[in-house]
């Protein structure tokens, strides 16, 4: 090709380059004229779907059908308050923030995920506040069903917590954040701002055993206890400055059905969404009401969903003809007709007992003021350290646990327990163990007083410290004790059963009790 033919080849491809241009110059002056023309280019096929049909073909779609599916400015409020900027300025972006980032950089897994619960939590009583400060304060039923996101956030920190109790070096951690856990519920209570400081002694209590731990191995675990106290602080100062006396709502707000609406309606940026279907046909209840003629499934059916009034006509069965309580009418088949012809009042239904409806309980290790609280625990080793001598220990509910207590307490209690063993160095006033059966105690400092009630099958281990104690039993049986062999090694012991078998005579006038003795 010639340098001409060249020439003219570069003109023609400068031209349509030029011609390009311009049409998109074209293309996008509408879009700077009317910033809805974009929407309406980019969704008019969906537009068409949604759209009633137009008289005539040639009519252009009319643009205020898109702004009609805009919510209105009183569905969904334009400026945030001051409460909602705050609560997220503060505390989400600056000391929760802080708090998760640090524990992404020092801690485990286990603690990792438990934290992530936590920023959920925060997440959520957001959105709630943001809905408290919109609206006017809707029915208990309604309220109760936006606290319920809440409700299951608390519980899924104390669950997550209860999952990793095996993970020792960190479980006071997780403690830690379980105790806080319930901070968010403050919006249900009416003084919130000393719901916030009684759940603060709590984490106060592990944090201050979590900084002496780690005192000298790590001093980050303290400046991690400190980022999470000042979560709760902060918390605090602002419900002191919002919600003083219980949540704040909005009493001149929406209600929360235009607030739902309004949130869950479609924005002015999206594509417009297909009208929903129409409703189905009113149900032919006639038909339902009556049987159909005829034989059939259908007549079948038709008598089966008549509820309850199909059991109306059954009478009930008096003992006298049931064919499993007399021989005679096994043998001769035939049901003799009731003489009575009056209607026979119904009798009430024994009611279900409560506890065969209720579920698992949760279990509970923890330190309440003076008490160790010991709940519910199954086939669980546990040790109880740290202990002073005004505290007591109370295990209650557990199957199948090992208890050990180290150090020396006020006293132990065991109750309604089964296959439960403990281990208890010292005790100052008295080991009572009420409707445990199958129990193992074993001490191997000193007690005083131990105390048996309503308890089967039990064994007792007593040091030399505690050959001393004096034990009482009521309505007991298969208690044995073990004491140490004299001039034996450690853990060397003699058996010996408790008395069950008593005598009683009168004797002077009284009553005079003496142990029924086997010789032979």
């Amino acid at each position: 090709m010639n340098s001409g033919g060249l020439h003219s080849l570069a003109t023609l491809i400068k031209r349509l380059e030029a011609a390009a241009l311009r049409f998109e110059d074209i293309a996008d002056l509408p879009l700077a004229l009317d910033p809805s023309a974009n929407l309406n280019r980019g969704n008019s096929a969906a537009r068409s779907s949604y759209q009633a049909p137009a008289p005539a073909p040639t009519t252009p779609a009319a643009a205020p059908t898109v702004v009609a599916l805009t919510p209105t400015p009183s569905a969904a409020p334009l400026d945030t308050p001051p409460s909602i900027l705050e609560f997220k300025a503060q505390i989400l972006d600056d000391k929760l923030k802080a708090f998760v980032e640090f524990t992404k950089s020092l801690a485990a897994p286990s603690l990792i995920e438990v934290v992530s619960l936590v920023q959920k939590q925060y997440d959520l009583l957001l959105s709630f506040l943001t809905l408290a400060a919109a609206c006017q304060k809707p029915d208990q039923k309604t309220l109760e069903g936006l606290l319920g996101p809440l409700a299951q956030s608390i519980e899924a920190v104390s669950r997550a917590k209860e999952s990793y109790r095996r993970d020792r070096d960190w479980f006071s951690h997780l403690t830690l954040l379980g105790e806080g856990g319930p901070v968010v519920g403050w919006v249900v209570h009416p003084k919130p701002v000393q719901s916030i400081i009684d759940i603060k002694d709590s984490v106060v209590y592990y944090g201050n055993k979590i900084k002496k731990e780690y005192k000298e191995k790590n001093p980050k675990h303290a400046e991690w206890v400190n980022l999470y106290m000042a979560i709760l602080d902060t918390m605090q100062a602002y419900v002191k400055q919002y919600h003083l006396t219980g949540l704040a709502w909005n009493p001149k707000g929406m209600t929360f059905d235009q607030y739902k609406a309004g949130s869950s309606g479609p924005s002015a940026g999206s594509a417009p969404q297909a009208p929903p279907p129409p409703p189905p046909p009113p149900p032919a209840a006639a038909a339902a009401a009556t049987p159909a003629p005829g034989g059939g499934p259908g007549a079948v059916f038709a008598q089966l969903n008549r509820g309850e009034e199909v059991t109306k006509g059954l009478r009930k069965v008096d003992k006298s003809e049931m064919t499993h309580k007399n021989p005679a009418l096994r043998a001769s088949s035939v049901v003799p007709a009731s003489p009575a012809s009056s209607p026979v009042g119904k009798k009430p239904l024994k009611p279900t007992k409560p506890q065969a409806l209720a579920g698992k309980k949760p279990a509970k290790f923890l330190l309440d003021g003076n008490k160790w609280l010991i709940e519910f625990q199954e086939n669980e080793t546990l040790t109880v350290e740290d202990v002073s001598l005004s505290q007591s220990v109370n295990i209650f509910g557990c199957k199948g646990a090992t208890i050990i207590i180290k150090g020396k307490v006020n006293a132990v209690n065991i109750i309604n327990s089964v296959k439960t063993s403990v281990l208890v160095q010292s005790v100052v006033s008295a080991v009572s163990v009420t409707a445990s059966p199958s129990f193992q105690l074993q001490i191997t400092g000193s007690a005083p007083m131990i105390q048996l009630d309503s308890t089967d099958s039990g064994q007792i281990y007593l040091s030399k410290d505690s050959l001393t104690a004096e034990i009482t039993t009521a309505k007991c049986s298969a208690i044995n004790i073990s004491l140490p062999v004299e001039g034996e090694e450690d853990g060397v012991f003699e058996e010996q059963a408790v008395p069950e078998m008593f005598r009683t005579v009168v004797k002077d006038g009284k009553l005079v009790t003496t142990i029924v003795e086997h010789s032979g």
